[in-house]
């Protein structure tokens, strides 16, 4: 689903696991109305079902099914991204085949959770040249990015396919880190490993597991994504 403001750019909205794209756009709704009057946002959803993740319960019980992005039962995380490839590409060609302004792009993304989880893969992939259908991403922002050890391993792994030492997203990302956040720790660990400084910029908000709502912390976050969205304008015409 997407906003129904047509701007010229456009972002990819990952949700948390045991969610869904609407729900995303509920939880994003202060973001949501700063940014809407320059980028369309288009909200997608995971590609297998699953039960309500954190957060989302009671508020949003009964919005079933909820979605999430990677699955467990001894699938690896090759099988998963494939799934995530197959589903946020059929989101872009639905995205491009209705949308009205021939000269509106996607140029960034958000994820929150298990879905900046999918977005930082994402990034890798798009780096190595393995997703050319996939509009070029020129910058991020990742909340409360839920980072498994077995995510760390599988980048090296392709790095190393690739003929590198180590695994580094060269796409200029906010990293929105929640102070009370469970998964703040996994979440450093991306940025500390597959991070160069010049690409990282970091903010510490005072919050749990869940996007930034106090309005001071909300106005931080908008002005550092249309820092990036700013600079990779630049960049681009550079």
């Amino acid at each position: 689903m997407t906003q129904s403001r047509r701007s010229p750019k456009a972002l990819l909205c990952f949700h948390g696991t045991g969610s869904k794209g609407a729900i995303f756009n509920v939880q994003m709704a202060r973001i949501c109305f700063l940014l809407g009057n320059t980028f369309e946002l288009i909200f997608l959803d995971g590609p297998m079902e699953c039960a309500a993740g954190p957060g989302v319960l009671p508020t949003f019980s009964g919005q079933e099914p909820y979605y999430c992005w990677f699955h467990g039962d001894g699938t690896t995380i090759d099988d998963n991204m494939k799934k995530i490839n197959a589903s946020v590409e059929q989101a872009v060609g639905r995205w491009k085949a209705t949308n009205s302004n021939p000269n509106a792009e996607i140029v960034g993304a958000i994820g929150f959770s298990e879905g900046a989880l999918a977005l930082s893969l994402m990034l890798w992939q798009q780096q190595q040249g393995l997703v050319p259908w996939l509009p070029r991403l020129q910058f991020a922002a990742l909340s409360c990015c839920f980072f498994p050890n077995e995510a760390s391993l599988w980048l090296n792994a392709s790095a190393l396919a690739h003929g590198m030492s180590k695994a580094h997203i060269d796409v200029p990302t906010l990293h929105i880190h929640g102070t009370r956040d469970f998964c703040l720790g996994r979440a450093r660990k991306l940025v500390r490993n597959h991070y160069r400084p010049n690409f990282a910029t970091v903010i510490q908000t005072e919050a749990g597991h869940h996007l930034p709502t106090r309005k001071d912390e909300v106005a931080e976050v908008v002005k550092h994504i249309m820092r990036l969205s700013e600079i990779s304008t630049i960049e681009k015409v550079v």
